[in-house]
């Protein structure tokens, strides 16, 4: 082999090697990031009645719902993975993750999340909502959600910290 074709060789591999190895790394980071989903909180699935879920429930920022008898809330600076029916925006994506208002909230048991209670929220006039799932022990219960994709490494913590609403 001639020392110019050595050095057209060695060319074409650094070549070859400045352009795969950073493609290469791009592709592992991915990979990390699609099976690094962040854990769920502690506690197994938990089923709440209605009347347990009345009361203020707080997250870790100070954001609060409060969830009435009567299926009305009010939200106070409260995080969530919220959507907007009228722009199809969402949390994580363009979209608030945390929401001040008032508007209906419903519960039921949902077989997609362990058939833990699931806690709807629909803000008035009616676009945005959001969902919550429950988590722990009757007596430390949690609502939690990811906010955005589930690899994002956002949650949304809330605590019960009032039974008065």
């Amino acid at each position: 082999m001639s020392n110019g074709t050595a050095v057209v060789l060695g060319l074409c591999v650094g070549a070859g090697l400045v352009v795969l190895v950073p493609v290469g790394l791009i592709i592992l980071l991915l990979i990390l990031r699609a099976v690094n989903v962040p854990p769920e909180p502690d506690g197994p699935p938990l089923v709440l009645t209605r009347s347990q879920l009345w009361g203020t429930w707080q997250d870790d920022q100070g954001g609060q719902l409060v969830f009435a008898e009567n299926g009305t809330f009010n939200a106070t600076d409260a995080c969530g993975d919220y959507w907007d029916a009228g722009t199809d925006a969402s949390s994580g994506f363009g979209f608030p993750s945390t929401m001040t208002g008032t508007g209906t909230w419903d519960s039921r048991v949902s077989e997609y999340e362990d058939n833990a209670t699931e806690v709807s929220v629909e803000f008035a006039p009616g676009d945005v909502s959001g969902e919550l799932v429950a988590r722990g022990e009757p007596d430390s219960a949690l609502l939690w959600t990811f906010i955005g994709a589930p690899d994002s490494g956002e949650l949304c913590v809330l605590r019960k910290v009032s039974t008065q609403p």
